[in-house]
C-alpha cells in the first residue's frame, strides 16, 4: 500500500487581486536546483478579452511576483502547459475566443522562464487545438512525446493523442474512438460556479457530449493508457497496445467525474496518483479536490486524500513527479493558484 503525505501548501502569490480578478488552469515544471515555474491564465474572468498567460517563478525558495508573459487584448489566452526538455522550457497554450475555435501556440525559454521567444504555431498552418489541451506531455521510454488533446464543438467533444518523434518539431495525431449519445437532459445546473465559465447557458452546455483532456501514462514498452474527463458523470479510459498508433473505444470507469479537469502522474515503481473532484454529476460541484492511488495500472484505487473540502471551486490539478516527491498546483476559488509538495510513501500491512 501507499500513502500521500502533504509536506507543504502555499499560494504562489498571496494577493494577486491587483494583477487580475480571476485565474485558472495552472501548470508547473521544476529544475534540478528545486526552482519552480508555474503558469496559468488570468484576467477579468474566463473568456474575457483581457485574458493572458501569467508566470510565477520560485527561485531559491522565494516566489517572485507573477508576470504576464503572453497577452494581446481581444484575443483570449487559455490553458498553458509547461514542458521541460533539458535546459529548454516549452510553453504550449491556446488562443481563441472560446474552446470551440481555439488553437495552440508554443514559445520557448532558455533561462528558466526569465525570457521567452516569440510564439509560433505548435503545428505549422494548423489552427486547431493540437499537442495537448490541459495535461502533462508524456515522454515515452523510447523518447517520443505524447500529448493528450481534444476538440469541442456545439454538440460533440472528442479526444486525440498527438505524438512527436522529434521532440516537438512535428506531430502526428491519433483519434480515440467514442460513440456520442445526445439524450434528454435537465435544464438546470446546480453548480453555481458554472457562471464563471466562458459559456454558462445550461441550454447550451448541457447539450455537449463527450470526452476531453486526456491524462496519459505508459505501462510497458508498447502499451499506453489515458484517463479522460467526460460529460457523463464518470472518468473514461482508453488503451493502446501498439505503441500509441491506435486506441480502443473510450469506456467508462467507476471513477466519478464532474466534467472537470483531472490529472495523473506515474511514480517510478509504476504506481499512479490521480487528482480529481470525486463528484459524479455533469457540471457538478468542484469540491472536494482529492487524490487516490492505484498500484495495479488503474484497475483499482484507494488511499483517498482530500486537499480541499470547503465550499467553492478547487479544480484543474496539475502535478509533476520526481522520485517519491510530487509538486501539485491547482485553482483556488478562481482567485489564486495553490502549490503543494507531496510525498508518496509505502505503508506496511498488518
Amino acid at each position: 500500500m501507499k500513502s500521500i503525505h502533504l509536506l507543504k501548501k502555499e499560494f504562489i502569490w498571496d494577493d494577486p487581486s491587483s494583477l487580475y480578478k480571476a485565474c485558472h488552469v495552472s501548470t508547473c515544471v521544476k529544475n534540478d536546483n528545486g526552482d519552480l515555474l508555474v503558469a496559468h491564465f488570468g484576467g477579468t474572468k474566463e473568456g474575457a478579452l483581457d485574458l493572458g498567460i501569467w508566470l510565477s517563478r520560485r527561485i531559491d525558495g522565494k516566489w517572485q511576483k507573477p508576470k504576464r508573459i503572453k497577452y494581446m487584448y481581444g484575443f483570449q489566452h487559455w490553458n498553458p502547459i509547461l514542458h521541460q526538455d533539458g535546459d529548454k522550457v516549452l510553453l504550449y497554450y491556446k488562443v481563441g475566443h472560446g474552446t470551440h475555435d481555439w488553437y495552440t501556440l508554443v514559445t520557448e525559454s532558455y533561462d528558466f522562464g526569465e525570457s521567452w521567444t516569440e510564439s509560433r504555431e505548435a503545428v505549422l498552418n494548423d489552427h486547431s487545438p493540437r499537442v495537448a489541451t490541459k495535461n502533462n506531455i508524456l515522454v515515452a521510454s523510447d523518447g517520443r512525446w505524447f500529448g493528450g488533446t481534444s476538440t469541442e464543438d456545439d454538440l460533440n467533444h472528442d479526444c486525440y493523442i498527438d505524438i512527436s518523434e522529434n521532440r516537438g518539431q512535428t506531430w502526428n495525431i491519433h483519434p480515440i474512438p467514442f460513440t456520442h449519445q445526445h439524450l434528454p437532459h435537465p435544464n438546470k445546473i446546480e453548480w453555481e460556479g458554472v457562471k464563471e465559465l466562458w459559456e454558462s447557458d445550461p441550454a447550451i452546455v448541457l447539450k455537449w457530449d463527450g470526452i476531453i483532456q486526456p491524462a496519459l501514462w505508459q505501462s510497458d514498452e508498447k502499451t499506453f493508457h489515458c484517463l479522460m474527463r467526460s460529460s457523463r458523470g464518470s472518468i473514461y479510459r482508453s488503451d493502446s497496445y501498439d505503441n500509441g498508433e491506435t486506441w480502443c473505444e473510450a469506456y467508462p470507469t467507476e471513477l466519478p467525474n464532474n466534467n472537470c479537469g483531472i490529472n495523473v502522474v506515474q511514480m517510478s515503481d509504476g504506481a499512479l496518483i490521480l487528482f480529481y473532484n470525486p463528484i459524479n454529476v455533469n457540471w457538478g460541484e468542484r469540491t472536494p479536490l482529492s487524490a487516490i492511488i492505484s498500484v495495479d495500472n488503474g484497475l483499482t484505487w484507494s488511499g483517498r486524500y482530500d486537499f480541499e473540502t470547503d465550499p467553492g471551486e478547487y479544480s484543474y490539478p496539475y502535478a509533476i513527479v520526481k522520485d517519491n516527491l510530487i509538486d501539485l498546483t491547482y485553482t483556488w476559488r478562481r482567485q489564486k493558484i495553490v502549490h503543494c509538495e507531496l510525498e508518496i510513501t509505502d505503508v506496511q500491512g498488518e
